[in-house]
């Protein structure tokens, strides 16, 4: 494997030479040659993809056609290479100030600080010395105190900006849902040369076209017209967002750190698959244009996005409406002004051990106003006058916002409906 000078001189990948020489690794050549590719692949572009189909064609030898539903040959040495990590970092690399770890049901390499162990408690005080021992023991618990304040700070208030404090994010009911559990949190943001592929094709990717290992090479080889196909290729190949997710991903990522380090990771939405959605739990920022995934839970939803296949415009069709609302919502302009919709939901993950939060709008403007709303400070007060006081309490809802926009910029929103979801059994 030729590697670039810069990854070279890295740090990091000094330490993975290290750990491919160490005894865990140095009789498992396959372990040492997928990590050694991911982590290259890594330092080399933290914004690359690394999927299951590329790792089993390029480090394992299988051939192009290599389907990963039907051989799991990757996922299985993955979970080698991750017990080989931990028992790498708990011995010969115990002193290493770096560590690296791979989240489940993910192919990139997280280099991360070893964090600091916790200060020793100090030593009984001797009987015959009780009184001058307690002053001292009370001294070194003060210190002790200022000490954990100031790690505590350190590692978890949230960037500079916010002045919100940890112990009252700690008692939010809303965002404690999301970014308490045992693994990150997804941030997913759009996949937009996969909206734009649509637009231009006038067609619509379904989940089992984009989860499989084939998309959007499957799409683009149909298409007749060299010139057209060409550009595709193109588009096909790169890795772009949108401006709306660009902005509310590093709000949601200053909310997590509320509730302590890495607990939450940005993900673009091509680089996950069907199993990142049964455990944990997921923000989805955009409809399903450019995150096919929401269709897997769009069955919950009262508000369904719909295009109107002539205009070439969407909308939001309401499944049941009640009384005085509308049974569809439209977007519209009148006086320089535009009126559209965004949807807010929040449901159970497939297997119902987890939450995902849809915010979808019809446009990029609407997606950004809704996470606008979301993460701002003490946002589930505003949650629980619409949906009830008991927000953190297993309850699932969706919410349909109107917004205001002038010049691309949305100044206003309201709620104009919203729903209680009763949770689907997992079945999928």
């Amino acid at each position: 494997m030729v590697v670039p000078p810069l990854v070279e001189q890295d740090a990091r990948w000094a330490l993975v030479q290290r750990i491919g020489a160490s005894r865990q690794f140095i009789k498992a050549p396959q372990l040492r040659e997928i990590l050694a590719y991911i982590c290259q692949r890594a330092i080399a572009d933290p914004t690359s993809a690394i999927k299951e189909h590329e790792i089993g064609c390029n480090v394992l030898g299988r051939k192009h056609d290599f389907n990963p539903n039907e051989d799991n040959i990757v996922r299985v040495q993955m979970s080698h290479l991750r017990k080989r990590l931990d028992e790498y970092f708990a011995t010969e690399g115990k002193d290493e100030p770096i560590q690296i770890s791979i989240p489940k049901g993910a192919y990139v390499p997280y280099f991360a600080p070893r964090p600091e162990p916790a200060p020793p408690p100090p030593p009984p005080p001797p009987r015959q010395v009780r009184v001058t021992a307690a002053a001292i023991f009370g001294v070194t618990t003060a210190a002790l105190a200022i000490l954990c304040v100031f790690l505590a700070a350190r590692l978890f208030l949230p960037s500079a900006g916010s002045s919100a404090v940890r112990g009252d994010e700690e008692r939010d009911p809303f965002w404690s849902r999301l970014f308490t559990g045992s693994q990150p949190a997804a941030i997913v943001v759009a996949d937009s040369c996969t909206a734009l592929l649509q637009d231009l094709m006038h067609s619509d990717v379904l989940v089992s076209e984009y989860a499989g290992g084939g998309f959007p090479q499957n799409w683009i080889r149909n298409e007749k017209e060299p010139g057209l196909r060409q550009a595709l290729q193109l588009l096909a190949e790169r890795q772009y967002t949108s401006l709306a997710d660009l902005n509310v991903s590093p709000k949601l990522m200053d909310v997590s750190r509320r509730f302590g380090p890495n607990q939450a990771q940005v993900r673009y939405a091509r680089h996950l698959n069907i199993r990142d959605f049964k455990t944990g739990n997921s923000i989805l920022l955009g409809s399903r244009r450019g995150i096919p995934w929401v269709r897997l839970f769009e069955d919950q939803l009262n508000f369904t996005m719909v295009e109107d296949k002539k205009a070439h415009d969407f909308y939001f069709l309401n499944r049941s409406p009640q009384l005085g609302e509308q049974t569809s919502y439209v977007p519209a302009t009148r006086g320089g002004e535009l009126t559209s919709y965004a949807d807010v939901a929040l449901v159970p993950n497939l297997d119902n051990n987890g939450v995902v939060l849809l915010v979808a709008g019809l446009s990029m403007v609407d997606t950004e106003e809704a996470g606008e709303l979301l993460t701002r400070k003490d946002a589930w007060k505003w949650l629980a006058q619409i949906v009830g006081a008991d927000v953190a309490k297993g309850k699932y809802f969706e919410i349909l916002l109107k917004t205001k926009a002038v010049a691309g910029a949305a100044n206003r929103s309201q709620v104009v409906t919203y729903r209680l979801i009763q949770p689907s059994s997992p079945s999928r």
